[in-house]
This record gives structure tokens, C-alpha cells and sequence, in this order.
């Protein structure tokens, strides 16, 4: 348990952590395997660097610097988020946590399935959030995309709606733990590892035709690509989206008691100095919701 959990240790969760931390709220971030800051070469345009800097060099001295007021990050995969009574729940590939506010700042969501005319059949037998839309489909013939943690999650999930469930890994090598492999395969959820071509239908989806000329009829397509990003935590939530980011108030609220959003997950300019604004707004506000009064920084 925890008072705050933060997702995504970017400038954004980390800035948002120094001011939950040092305001004595227990805050956990969760940031396994780095945001695109991490992957950015030079940064030539955040104050307080003149000489310039680096991605890396910008996420790890926010990670230090939250880590003074006792935040922890953690390094495990946030694989599904929902509510607990009055708290929210966040799963990992490895445990289950609770809190009573939550901010998303899981960076911009680049990961999409390079698969030909999936766009067509979004909302028509495509989907992105499994909690969301598997009702829609049981008793089905249904396939989960995506080759890590979180795609073996939502297709084990599935099963509380179909036992007709298939892992399609799109040709991508499987990053997922060997656990959940074993659980797969337990469970009876075959992987398919042929790279598709395409996606046909008459309006909603029929079929999958894959490179190499294969067919398989298909009812429904979950997508899950890498990590659970911003859009999919918001859609387990039932939160309002735009496209790919997270519909926030002029407070970051994204729409639930205690759940903020920050950075890029958010759209906006998507820069470091953004970011860093945001996330110390989202948990500014945040905590004055937790109290009931306005926040108020005493150092001086």
C-alpha cells in the first residue's frame, strides 16, 4: 500500500514525485524499461544546463532527486490499473499495490502494430483495452497482438469471456517472463509467431491474412503492443481520451477523483520543460485534493 503511485519515472512522474515525497506522502513510481527521454541524445533547451545535456542524464538526477524525499521507483511493469473501494489497485508483472491518488505520466504511446488496414476496423473489431470490450466478444474467436507482459496478461484475462483465444506476436520475438509463458501455454492460449499482412471484413472484421499468404477468421483483434501506455490505463479506468492521449482538466485531473495525468501522455508540447511543469501541477493538485485544503510549500 501506498498513499500516491505514480506511473512512469520520466521528468514528469519524477517531478511529480518530489513534491508527493516531500509533502510525507509514501509514493511509489513504477518505471520499468525507460521512456523516450532515456533514448534522447542531446538536450540542448532545459534550464540549468547551459552546456547542454542528455536524456539519461535528465531521468537519473530526477530519479536522485526524488529518492532524497524517500519516493521509490520500481522496476516492474504496470500491467493493469482499476479501482479498490476508496483506493485505486495497479498490477505488475510481479505484484499488486494499492493507493489513494494516482498520476499517469507514462510519456507518449508510439508502439502500434505495423498490420494493413487495421484503422479501419478500430471500434469494429479491433480493440485496445480488453477490461473494455471483451463482453463484446464471448464465446468467440478472438486474438491478443503483442509480444510482452502485458499482451499475455490481456489475453489471460480474455479467457473470462471465450476459451477461443490466440497470442499473435506479429513476428516480434517474445520479451514476456517465463512465467507467464508457462501460464499461456497452461491455459491453453496457443502463440502464433507469422507476421500478418492485413486485416479483411465487410465492416467488422473477418479475417487475418498474414505475410505469407495464411488466413485465419478472426471475431475480434486486442491490441497490446510493449507496455500498457497512457491511452490503455486510461481506457481500464474508463477515463476520457483524445486519440492517443489522456483528456485532462486545466488541473490535470483526468477525470476520477485523485487520478492525475502529466507529460506526454497528455499531448501538449512534448518537451522536458512541459513535462517537469506538469507533473509538479498534477501532484500540487493532487494533494490538495487528498487534504481537503491548499497545498503550501514551507521551505522558504
Amino acid at each position: 500500500m501506498a498513499d500516491v503511485i505514480i506511473i512512469g519515472g520520466g521528468p514528469a512522474g519524477a517531478s511529480a514525485a518530489i513534491y508527493t515525497a516531500r509533502a510525507g506522502q509514501e509514493t511509489l513510481v513504477f518505471d520499468k524499461g525507460g521512456g523516450t527521454t532515456r533514448d534522447v541524445e542531446t538536450i540542448d533547451n532545459y534550464l540549468g544546463f547551459p552546456e547542454g545535456t542528455t536524456g539519461p542524464e535528465i531521468v537519473q538526477l530526477g530519479h536522485e532527486h526524488a529518492e532524497r524525499f524517500g519516493a521509490e521507483f520500481v522496476e516492474e511493469e504496470v500491467i493493469r490499473v482499476g479501482q479498490d473501494g476508496m483506493r485505486y489497485s495497479v498490477e505488475t508483472d510481479e505484484n499488486e499495490y494499492t493507493a489513494e491518488g494516482l498520476i499517469i505520466a507514462t510519456g507518449g504511446s508510439y508502439k502500434t502494430p505495423g498490420v494493413g488496414n487495421i484503422e479501419a476496423f478500430e471500434n469494429n473489431g479491433v480493440s485496445h483495452c480488453v477490461e473494455c470490450d471483451a463482453f463484446f466478444y464471448q464465446d468467440q474467436t478472438v486474438g491478443v497482438i503483442g509480444a510482452a507482459n502485458y499482451a499475455a496478461k490481456e489475453a489471460l484475462l480474455m479467457l473470462d469471456y471465450t476459451d477461443d483465444v490466440t497470442l499473435y506476436t506479429n513476428g516480434s520475438e517474445l520479451e514476456m517472463s517465463a512465467e507467464l509463458q508457462e501460464r499461456l501455454d497452461r491455459e491453453g492460449i496457443p502463440i502464433e509467431d507469422a507476421p500478418m499482412d492485413h486485416l479483411e471484413g465487410n465492416g467488422e472484421l473477418e479475417q487475418v491474412v498474414f505475410r505469407d499468404g495464411e488466413e485465419t477468421d478472426l471475431d475480434g483483434l486486442f491490441v497490446a503492443v510493449g507496455q500498457a501506455g497512457g491511452q490503455d490505463l486510461a481506457e481500464m479506468l474508463g477515463l476520457p481520451t483524445d486519440g492517443n492521449y489522456i483528456e485532462v482538466d486545466e488541473e490535470l485531473n483526468a477525470g476520477m477523483d485523485k487520478v492525475y495525468a502529466a507529460g506526454d501522455c497528455i499531448g501538449g508540447n512534448r518537451q522536458v520543460a512541459s513535462s517537469v511543469g506538469e507533473g509538479a501541477d498534477a501532484a500540487i493538485n493532487l494533494l490538495e485534493e487528498m487534504r481537503g485544503a491548499t497545498y503550501v510549500d514551507y521551505s522558504g
